[in-house]
């Protein structure tokens, strides 16, 4: 199941950024920014070095294997993957895949990232229509 925002209820504190392990969630305009995992992920598709892999539901990269390229940067439809240009490797949220439970949604305290069933389609629809308003998407 996919963990989803949800911009209406997110009061901006910052905790599930602080929190990230991989700095894999930042938040603008209201919108908790992370991996949506996607189905047919891009970013997986374009990489080069196979550094990006599905487990189980998540899409996780594996540093190690990352030659920096920024290939799955250009090709996230989310903005959410990141490159540290010092290191010369990409990052993005890996769903706490060796955790039971996304560490920001353990902290969040209004429950703007949660995992609901029902909703998650329209929450989808939702997020992804901010984040066409954010980046002029049309």
């Amino acid at each position: 199941m996919k963990l989803l925002p949800n911009a209406s209820i997110c009061v901006q504190c910052g905790r599930c950024e602080r929190i990230c392990p991989n700095n894999g969630i930042f938040i603008i305009d209201g919108v908790p920014l992370k991996c949506m995992h996607c189905e047919d992920a891009p970013c997986k598709n374009v990489c080069p070095e196979n550094a990006i892999i599905k487990i189980g539901d998540k899409i996780v990269l594996k540093k190690e294997f990352c030659i920096g390229c920024g290939l799955c940067v250009s090709a996230c439809p989310f903005g959410v993957m990141r490159m540290d240009y010092n290191l010369k490797v990409a990052f993005k949220c890996n769903g706490c895949i060796d955790k039971d439970i996304e560490l920001c949604k353990k902290v969040c305290p209004t429950g703007a990232l949660e995992y609901s069933e029902e909703t998650t389609n329209i929450k989808r629809q939702k997020v992804v229509s901010k984040f066409k308003r954010i980046y002029s998407i049309m």
